[in-house]
């Protein structure tokens, strides 16, 4: 990133705002993340009952910057987009210490996507653009956060709780919530056994468990060998479960394809 305004790749006071949030980071002054993003994300406002979008991503990057000290934030390639500003970003660092509940590596990890900001006075909002899939999860991989893609049916290698933002944003691709038809059915949110009993049956393991909110069936979940609680999905129509592993309680709707965060389970 360069040194000064007048280096910018693209001149104006987006490019400005952009250089000293950059610069902050990079010294681990993690306040910029408070005083430079605005309150909302880039397309929605944070979810009903969540904290606003600059303190989720202040949280999330001191998670970030406790496990690698050396993180470091590049941005390259900046042209603008009418209002916007639209570019490269290369996130990376060294997996020194316990993140999540992976344990530090001493691996390297690197991060390049594209990335496109809207700027309100002296504050910004991004978006990633068009992640995929695979390339979220190969990015969580690098930090020991979800099993190698041969293990992925397997129980994981550590007890990694990620936070529910960084869930939403893996399994929908955004940050707000999405509208869901299904909520209103849920009849029943504690489960009555910690076991997928047809993996017992059968002598086989599993990754994590899922709980049915309309009928309490518990199964596997969708990396497990055999999908219990997507059979229970496809073989009932029953679409909307919750996570019961750790003290997780996110909630997913097949049917709708969205994430809710525990506090919505404990609303219901």
């Amino acid at each position: 990133m360069p040194d000064s305004a007048t280096e910018s790749p693209v001149p104006g006071h987006g490019s400005t705002v952009l250089d000293h949030f950059v610069d902050e980071f990079n010294r681990g002054k993690l306040h910029a993340i408070d005083h430079h993003m605005t309150t909302d994300y880039f397309a929605s406002s944070a979810a009903a009952g969540d904290p606003p979008a600059n303190q989720t991503l202040h949280s999330l990057a001191t998670d970030l910057k406790a496990a690698m000290p050396d993180l470091t934030l590049e941005l390259s390639e900046l042209v603008p987009e009418g209002e916007f500003l639209s570019g490269r970003a290369t996130l990376y660092g060294t997996h020194d210490h316990e993140l999540w509940g992976s344990p530090g590596s001493g691996s390297p990890f690197r991060w390049d996507f594209q990335v496109t900001f809207r700027f309100e006075d002296d504050r910004f909002a991004f978006r990633l653009d068009d992640p995929s899939f695979p390339d979220l999860l190969a990015v969580s991989r690098q930090l020991g956060l979800i099993n190698p893609p041969d293990e992925m049916d397997q129980p994981l290698r550590h007890p990694v709780m990620m936070p529910e933002f960084l869930l939403r944003v893996l399994f929908t691709g955004t940050t707000g919530d999405k509208p869901c038809r299904h909520l209103d059915l849920v009849t029943t949110t504690a489960p009555a056994t910690d076991v997928c009993h047809q993996c017992v049956e059968s002598g086989d393991v599993w990754p994590a468990l899922r709980m049915c909110l309309i009928c309490g069936f518990v199964g596997c979940c969708d990396t497990s060998k055999h999908k219990h609680m997507k059979a229970h999905h496809d073989e009932t129509g029953h679409p909307i479960f919750r996570s019961i592993r750790l003290e997780e309680g996110w909630i997913w709707c097949y049917e709708d394809n969205a994430f809710f965060s525990k506090r919505t389970l404990d609303r219901l």
